[in-house]
């Protein structure tokens, strides 16, 4: 295969750099988790992330994160493990707090490389007061004011999919999120994917086509990348997770178990298997599937 097929630990130490702005996929579904536990393995740090709804509070307890750009993370100290060790630490990170459309405009505006989104969204609230990256301007055509929201361009984004060729042409359906926009709108990308297809497959069903390969610096097979997170027309939700670590001593096993105790994400998965079954990963597949009905192209 091209040379953009690599090994998850190749992918995550070639592109992502200590204090990279990332841009990590994923709305509660389909996160890069497979990935992000690679960044923790390597431990990249002084990280500014921007995610929405996605899997990124290991990355704060083990205080790899300087800055969030989000539009929601759970900032409940009482509620958050995350939170309480980073602080611990002293590496409790800046939090730039944005609505979900204020992410979605500012990913966009760099993805369309220009330098902010104009909106009528945001400049009713106080987030302008608390985030200097959204602000009031004059309409230069009607007059009266708009909002502004200043550009985000990820210095690297990371995507699971369900299927991607050898050239970096993924494909991605289900709840996306801001997946579009922070994946076209970052500089460097890896896609980690269910399965690597023939081109001839990508081809046949272009519109589903998130990103192009072109733009793509990394491909890495990887099943079950996104557990224990659901990833539409693969798997549903399995059990477990870092949100029910609320102390020590669990956090710690879920690292040893997850990062640092395991060479990689496979050996996760078959130790998965060996406490829970050998068909644990098997009995989350989608059992049922619904099928769209056919997309004719052609001559």
């Amino acid at each position: 295969m091209p040379g953009k097929v690599m090994t998850m630990k190749e992918a995550v130490s070639q592109n992502v750099k200590s204090g990279n702005l990332l841009f990590i996929g994923g709305a509660q579904h389909g996160s890069p988790n497979a990935a992000v536990y690679e960044i923790l393995r390597q431990r990249i740090d002084h990280l500014t992330v921007v995610a929405l709804l996605a899997t990124f509070s290991t990355l704060v307890g083990e205080g790899l994160v300087d800055m969030l750009l989000t539009g929601y993370f759970q900032l409940d100290e009482k509620r958050s493990f995350a939170l309480q060790r980073a602080r611990a630490k002293g590496k409790f990170p800046i939090v730039k707090e944005y609505s979900h459309f204020g992410i979605a405009q500012a990913l966009y505006a760099g993805y369309m490389g220009v330098p902010f989104m104009p909106t009528r969204s945001q400049i009713g609230s106080d987030m302008p007061v608390y985030n200097e990256n959204i602000k009031s301007i004059t309409d230069p055509f009607g007059g009266g004011h708009v909002g502004a929201v200043k550009a985000i361009v990820p210095d690297v984004g990371i995507l699971h999919v369900q299927r991607c060729d050898a050239d970096g042409n993924a494909q991605r359906w289900g709840t996306l999120g801001v997946d579009h926009e922070g994946i076209n709108a970052s500089k460097r990308i890896i896609i980690t994917t269910e399965k690597i297809v023939d081109g001839d497959v990508i081809r046949r069903d272009p519109n589903r086509t998130i990103i192009p390969g072109f733009r793509v610096n990394a491909v890495v097979e990887q099943p079950f990348g996104a557990y224990p997170v659901h990833l539409a027309g693969c798997y549903n939700d399995g059990p477990g997770g870092f949100g029910g670590a609320q102390d020590e001593a669990t956090w710690e096993k879920n690292l040893q178990d997850t990062v640092y105790g395991v060479k990689d994400w496979n050996e996760y998965l078959e130790n998965l298997k060996k406490v829970n079954g050998a068909d644990f990963l098997e009995k989350i597949r989608i059992k049922n599937p619904a099928f769209s009905e056919p997309v004719i192209t052609g001559i």
